[in-house]
């Protein structure tokens, strides 16, 4: 079956009622309701229902990301195949391949040759593929008390400071008019820069391939809002809501107003190096097996899960015992931070790849597939 376009207009979803892209999983659904069932039987994902009567929860086009637990049953009654997800082998035609090459390539290239040249604190969005600021040298080092728990990881304990870009500035210069195409370039520009800074960091090139594949799956979106907090200009999603039937619906509405509001909470902050730094390493090996129940925890068993934990629990000690000592005009930042690394987790990676990357990668690809082949293409 050839798709020509993303969505079949005159087949609707079996799960929820939106527009069918097609056949997933043995039935006719929407890339979400798709990609939400993958998620959940790749990594065993076991929901609570949150509605007062257990499995009685409205799923539709306008509800089904209220409860996960209603949603999976949903869809297995639909009759998706757990079977074809365990057994899937994912996109393999040259059609996706050359997809993902040219949604990347030129950005990619472009990053390698600037080798990260200094750009200044934001990232101007006139400029048709933006670079990054050079990194300064690295700080102090912040994880002295990790015990180890696998020889592979031996030198954990060495790991300095992540280096990052200065912080945003708080009057950063007027730009030209921002169109959705410099916004949708910026966006590529920053996943790259995601997955490139992953594979330089040695805590986390000691995990299992395994691992890291299992975290950055899962953490890109939060690493995603965090840089564009700090080194986007203020952006108005409604600009990137134009057109896109994903977000007709006053529920779909409130969630990206909600996104609006966390970015420029954000921004308010105007983090720090180290405080970026910090936050990075949190965001990064916080999205398995971790406690805020967002829709994108994997709940999956990390070959490494305790040496992981440990990593994140030194992160937070150090944040607290920085922020406590740099910032004492404000005593509650680092519950602030705290508070903004949930509503960051909070947010949807539907949503975030529907504003953001759903005319690039269209309907064959997902984000996730997406950033795992990056990632290994690294170590070609």
């Amino acid at each position: 079956m050839t798709i020509t376009s993303s969505r079949i207009l005159d087949i609707p979803c079996k799960v929820c009622g939106d527009y069918s892209s097609g056949k997933h999983y043995n039935i006719f659904a929407c890339d979400g309701c798709a990609g939400f069932f993958k998620r959940s039987i790749r990594r065993n994902r076991r929901y609570i229902c949150k509605g007062k009567e257990e499995g009685t929860c409205v799923i539709d086009k306008a509800h089904r990301n209220q409860c996960r637990a209603c949603r999976l049953n949903r869809c297995q009654e639909a009759g998706m195949n757990k079977e074809a997800v365990q057994h899937e082998r994912g996109p393999r035609n040259s059609t996706i391949r050359k997809a993902m090459s040219t949604f990347f390539e030129e950005q990619h290239q472009r990053v390698i040759a600037s080798n990260i040249q200094t750009c200044g604190g934001v990232l101007n969005l006139s400029m048709p593929r933006p670079s990054f600021p050079a990194p300064p040298p690295p700080p102090a080092q912040i994880f002295s008390r990790v015990p180890m728990l696998h020889p592979a990881l031996s030198y954990l304990p060495r790991i300095p400071l992540l280096p990052f870009p200065p912080p945003l500035q708080s009057s950063p210069p007027p730009s030209p008019t921002i169109t959705s195409l410099d916004i949708y370039e910026s966006a590529a520009s920053l996943i790259i820069f995601t997955v490139q800074w992953a594979k330089s960091q040695p805590f986390f090139l000691a995990l299992p391939m395994e691992d890291q594949l299992a975290l950055l799956e899962t953490t890109w979106k939060d690493l995603f809002i965090l840089d564009a907090i700090n080194w986007l200009p203020s952006v108005n999603l409604t600009l990137l809501m134009e057109n896109n039937e994903k977000f007709k619906t006053d529920d779909s509405k409130r969630r990206v107003q909600d996104f609006q509001e966390t970015l420029l909470q954000g921004k308010h902050f105007q983090l720090d190096p180290q405080e970026i730094s910090l936050l990075r390493v949190i965001f990064l090996l916080k999205g398995v097996s971790s406690e805020s129940g967002t829709e994108d925890d994997t709940g999956k068993k990390l070959v490494q899960e305790s040496a992981v934990k440990l990593i994140v629990n030194e992160a937070q000690i150090n944040l607290n015992k920085y922020v406590t000592s740099a910032k004492p005009h404000d005593p509650l930042r680092f519950n602030k931070l705290l508070l903004l690394l949930g509503k960051i987790r909070s947010i949807s990676s539907e949503d975030v790849v529907d504003l953001f990357f759903r005319k690039a990668l269209g309907t064959l690809l997902s984000m996730e597939y997406t950033i795992a082949n990056m990632y290994k293409q690294l170590f070609d």
